[in-house]
């Protein structure tokens, strides 16, 4: 979740920052503009999911800064915090497309309920709610994700959520993150590799284990995946493994190696780069939980 602050206050931005952080919103990555110009640059670069800006500032309005974005068709939330709080005026920023606009000063928690809205919908975005199945190359061992549905429900949970994601892009949200590689039993050959945020491996370890909340918490917020998370996930992984078939020996894969990555590398980047005919992107949700992405990729 990418989030980008505009004010030219500095005290003001670290005051919606550290209201930002303290909720622990998934995988949040804020960065901060003293100028509306200087963030509309931003914007084109960096492209975020949420734009939070002031109204009055030197170079040009939030309200212009809000029409500029508009006018651009971004795809992205855009609301105002501010010290205005005239009611014709706040009626014409909504009309011009704000999603809301919170008067100075607020507290953190008037902050996030106005703002939680706009970070689920931008979850949601990504989700295909009529579930397109993508035509996967065929020479490939992965499986049509309805199938490999069919087993998650059998064999893991009868009530998991799952639905077909936009294909993700790699950015700094995606790490850190857990990869598993799945191989032919007969040459060990790697056909697939699959990469799962931490929300994910959190809701596939959970279906095979319990996992205490302080657990799954410092993984999430502290990016301390544990032994038991990793073992619990592999565990659900390989109760669906034999889905995904090799065409040419006709046997089932299994999963080699499961691990923690903490970091950026760039084979990691060209996972994500992949076509979209050699790649399953989809989301699981546990009732209680986040929801979760994985990208199965195939070789």
């Amino acid at each position: 979740m990418k989030i980008l602050i505009v004010d030219d206050s500095l005290a003001t931005l670290e005051i919606v920052r550290r209201g930002l952080e303290k909720f622990g919103y998934r995988r949040l990555v804020i960065r901060k503009a003293d100028r509306a110009r200087k963030a509309l640059q931003l914007i084109g670069q960096w492209q975020p999911d949420i734009v939070l800006t002031d109204w009055n500032m030197p170079d040009m309005s939030g309200l212009q800064l809000l029409n500029a974005i508009m006018q651009r068709r971004l795809n992205m939330k855009v609301a105002m915090i501010t010290t205005v709080d005239d009611q014709a005026q706040i009626a014409l920023a909504l009309q011009a497309g704000a999603a809301f606009v919170l008067s100075k000063p607020f507290s953190d928690e008037t902050l996030h309920e106005h703002i939680l809205p706009l970070v689920q919908g931008a979850e949601d975005s990504e989700v295909l709610l009529n579930n397109v199945e993508v035509a996967i190359d065929s020479e490939l061992a992965l499986p049509k994700l309805s199938q490999l549905t069919k087993l998650i429900h059998k064999h893991i949970d009868s009530n998991m959520a799952v639905h077909t994601l936009k294909p993700q892009q790699f950015d700094e949200t995606k790490v850190p993150c857990v990869m598993v590689v799945y191989e032919d039993v007969e040459t060990q050959r790697v056909r697939a590799v699959g990469i799962l945020d931490i929300y994910a491996t959190c809701v596939m370890a959970s279906s095979c284990r319990v996992i205490p909340s302080e657990e799954a918490q410092a993984a999430i917020h502290q990016h301390q995946v544990s032994d038991d998370i990793l073992e619990a996930a592999r565990e659900a992984l390989n109760a669906t493994a034999y889905a995904f078939l090799d065409k040419r020996t006709r046997k089932s894969l299994r999963v080699k190696t499961i691990k923690f990555v903490p970091r950026a590398f760039a084979k990691l980047e060209q996972v994500f780069a992949t076509e979209i005919t050699r790649r399953l992107d989809f989301s699981c949700q546990r009732e209680g939980m986040a929801l979760g992405k994985i990208l199965l990729v195939g070789y």
